[in-house]
């Protein structure tokens, strides 16, 4: 008897086309981020982190002396500003301790460390424990990735500002990597997985405390579910108790209370306090993000179905289970949560901007991933418990799924222009970039005179966004002028505006 069409469609796994087109989208999407790079620069806090090892290269050229001012600017700010040991270290190799011209790295870098990261981690929890295809790890991973790229509400300070990407983009990579390094072990149990694992978590606990019990709860989480399998998981006990040590590092520094001022305590009834103003946080916030990201919901109502249409096929033939689907899930949920608890612990608020805006991109990355898991453990028991194999379903499923995505994009078509592409393009269509790049190699170029120590610079005119620059000022008194000035060393510096610089420039 001939097949119908539709038999043909729906037998025909349609998932091969979106793996590829998805695959395609991922990679075209980050040329105007790199389109970018090169007009990125360094700005604020880079150079006052940057400065020891900077000069420290410029005297000697030398690896090693570059390394221990790497390490003495980790004890000055230890005693002086902030205990996260790691982040500062990584602060203190910002490029242009190097190079003036090498800044340009720092979106490529950053992106493909956070690519990584989350690629190692979804890999190893779909393909060796979840046994679901290679390309199907690539579709979902692809659509994940867009996600959390274009919709994070910085682009700056996750992918153009170094400082702010090594405090909180790298250690985010560094948590999955853990992660993604417990779930190898769950596979195999390799000895080398928990070295591995330890290495990780034990500098993730010189970063930022999002970012740290993001990695804390993760493990817990694994370890009780993966007990009962096999004990051995115990081991994982080793990694996680070096994290904590290093928090505890981070936390006890002398500079914390320098930076906290007068009201800075920690107190057990002030840390219990927080945790349920954190519950209320996390429920405003995931209420709040279903309705600032719209596009990004849209994308995440597609990978619901994507993962269905995978687990409907990987559940039973690897004979998976997912026990316990409510504690697991409201256990995800906590661990958004915990993401408010750090900043409400020192009196910060994302509703009112008072924190870093590193601190939202996190939140709105473990809100994706805890999303993204509570989906692949609920489909997952759903599929478990349902005897059908939903083949009828599925070309309606998709095309509904499909449909209502792209209404929701048709009705909330502004949410795109935040996207991390379109403000990429917008900045560069308009001309700001090569205006902020002419500008910015201007700047440069008076700084690195040799024969003047007396520096004065035209304002930098325009947006800057998604770049940054922390402006110089009148004031040469100023922070940024002075950490610019010692950075390039200089006895002082100012800026003044354009056409007076420029009166100044035809006197002499």
């Amino acid at each position: 008897m001939k097949k119908s069409r539709t038999d043909i469609i729906t037998i025909r796994n349609i998932r091969v086309p979106l793996t590829w087109a998805a695959a395609v989208v991922l990679a075209l999407s980050l040329i105007p981020i790199f389109a970018l790079s090169g007009v990125d620069r360094a700005s604020a806090d880079d150079w006052s982190y940057g400065l020891l090892t900077h000069l420290a290269w410029e005297d000697t050229h030398s690896i090693f002396r570059v390394l221990q001012a790497a390490l003495a600017s980790v004890k000055k700010y230890y005693f002086s500003w902030q205990g996260t040991w790691f982040s500062v270290f990584l602060f203190s190799l910002q490029p242009e301790v190097f190079s003036y011209e090498a800044y340009c790295i720092v979106p490529c870098l950053m992106t493909g460390i956070f690519i990584a990261g989350v690629s190692f981690f979804l890999y190893n929890l779909l393909v060796p424990l979840l046994h679901v295809s290679r390309r199907d790890f690539l579709l979902l991973d692809s659509v994940i990735l867009l996600i959390l790229i274009q919709f994070v509400p910085y682009q700056t300070s996750a992918i153009f500002w170094y400082n702010g990407a090594a405090h909180y983009t790298v250690p985010f990579a560094l948590a999955l990597a853990a992660c993604a390094c417990f779930l190898r072990y769950i596979v195999d149990f390799r000895k080398r997985d928990v070295i591995m694992a330890s290495v990780w978590m034990t500098l993730l606990g010189g970063t930022n405390y999002l970012a740290a019990l993001l990695g804390l709860t993760l493990f817990f989480l694994f370890a009780v579910l993966f007990y009962k399998r096999d004990h051995r998981v115990l081991w994982m006990l080793i990694p996680m108790g070096l994290e904590i040590t290093g928090l505890l590092i981070s936390a006890l520094a002398p500079g914390n209370a320098v930076r906290g001022g007068n009201d800075y305590q920690i107190t057990v009834g002030k840390m219990l306090f927080t945790v349920f103003e954190s519950i209320w946080q996390g429920a405003l916030g995931m209420w709040h993000s279903f309705l600032e990201y719209p596009a990004a919901m849209a994308a995440v109502l597609v990978t619901a179905v994507f993962l269905w249409d995978i687990l409907r096929e990987a559940v039973p033939a690897g004979g998976l289970h997912f026990p316990c689907p409510g504690l697991v899930i409201l256990y995800l949920f906590g661990v958004y949560c915990a993401m408010y608890w750090p900043m409400l612990f020192v009196g910060g608020s994302v509703l009112d901007g008072s924190i870093s805006v590193g601190v939202p991109n996190t939140i709105f990355w473990v809100f994706i991933l805890m999303l993204f898991g509570s989906l692949l453990y609920g489909l997952g028991w759903l599929t478990e418990k349902t005897e059908a194999s939903g083949e009828s379903l599925r070309i309606p499923v998709y095309v509904l799924a499909f449909a209502a995505a792209f209404l929701i994009l048709g009705v909330c078509r502004l949410d795109l222009k935040n996207s991390t592409d379109y403000v990429c393009y917008y900045y560069i269509r308009t001309g700001r970039a090569a205006v902020y790049k002419e500008q910015m190699d201007e700047l440069t170029q008076l700084l690195t005179q040799e024969d003047v120590e007396d520096v004065v610079v035209p304002f930098i005119v325009g947006e800057q966004e998604p770049l940054v620059h922390l402006p110089i000022t009148l004031d040469k008194e100023g922070w940024s002028n002075q950490k610019m000035a010692e950075f390039f060393r200089k006895k002082s510096l100012v800026a003044v505006p354009r056409d007076e610089w420029e009166r100044q420039r035809e006197i002499r």
